[in-house]
């Protein structure tokens, strides 16, 4: 088992290295092949080179279900208490790019939304900032322009700045520091 698991470990490293160097066929091959022994990060990495292409054929239908399936070991592992990598909540919100884009699945907003909700609540920081736009525009939700500053501020405070989002600094929308503060406002 710890023999595996290194084996993996040396999959996605040799993988990482490969794509640094601009090596893309032979980081997607480490990563194809950590991906097919079931390891999340490399079906994360697998399924980003599947989607872009990177030195493989583009497949975003293979794509979304390598990226589908690294999320849901990121949700069973917070379900089971298990601290998730980063790498597996940016599964969760490549999931919200997916549905939002139309890469290998069906285009859909709602989903989207869904998506970019969860792995913000888990601190992506560009899922704060997909989220907040989906607030700001009313996509796949009700448009509530507290709720875009709140997430947009999120983003901010750890250094994730969206150019033009001055506005989240206006006074009138301090309250979304406040906690419990969009259970005391009745946004219209």
């Amino acid at each position: 088992m710890i023999q595996q698991q290194q084996q993996l470990d040396e999959h996605v490293q040799a993988g990482i290295e490969h794509h640094e160097l601009g090596q893309l066929e032979k980081a997607t091959h480490y990563f194809r092949l950590a991906a097919k022994q079931e390891c999340p990060i490399g079906m994360f990495l697998y399924g980003i080179s599947l989607r872009h292409g990177w030195g493989c054929k583009p497949n975003t239908a293979l794509a979304f279900q390598y990226l589908q399936t690294a999320a849901e070991y990121a949700v069973h592992d917070m379900l089971n208490g298990l601290a998730s990598n980063g790498e597996l909540i940016i599964a969760i919100y490549e999931l919200g790019v997916s549905f939002q884009q139309g890469w290998g699945v069906t285009k859909n907003k709602e989903t989207a939304f869904y998506y970019f909700e969860i792995a913000a609540n888990l601190g992506d920081l560009d899922a704060m900032n997909d989220l907040a736009f989906c607030y700001t525009h009313g996509h796949g939700v009700k448009k509530n322009i507290f709720k875009a500053a709140q997430y947009y501020r999120m983003a901010s405070k750890q250094g994730n700045v969206q150019i033009g989002n001055s506005w989240i600094w206006k006074d009138k929308y301090n309250i979304v520091d406040e906690p419990g503060w969009d259970k005391k406002l009745c946004v219209k």
